[in-house]
């Protein structure tokens, strides 16, 4: 199993508006790539560290599902039009996740 999580901030002139709308389409990932699941959004809301103010989560069955994502044209073409222009900073992570464990720990 495949995690990929991307924190991220608004650029401070977006206007709410616009910042509801690109969460919507955020929302509606899974839908449009079936390969998702266990899609998580959120508002970060962390006492120790505001870096970011949104994040998600997703997990894909394989690396390769994951790539298959990434690389389609419906992602970049979003992430060129939709994401870039209203974000201010992003971090992405993607890891191997270990779902063997019932209450997710390792060790």
């Amino acid at each position: 199993m495949i995690r990929h999580v991307l924190a991220f901030r608004f650029r401070p002139e977006v206007p709410e508006p616009e910042r509801a709308g690109l969460l919507a389409e955020l929302e509606a990932l899974p839908t449009r790539f079936p390969a998702m699941v266990r899609f998580a959004l959120g508002a970060n809301i962390s006492r120790r560290d505001d870096t970011f103010s949104y994040a998600f989560s997703v997990e894909f069955q394989s690396e390769e599902e994951l790539v298959a994502y990434l690389d389609s044209e419906e992602h970049e073409r979003f992430v060129i039009e939709r994401f870039r222009p209203l974000v201010e900073s992003r971090a992405i992570v993607s890891f191997e996740a270990d779902t063997g464990s019932a209450d997710g720990r390792r060790g």
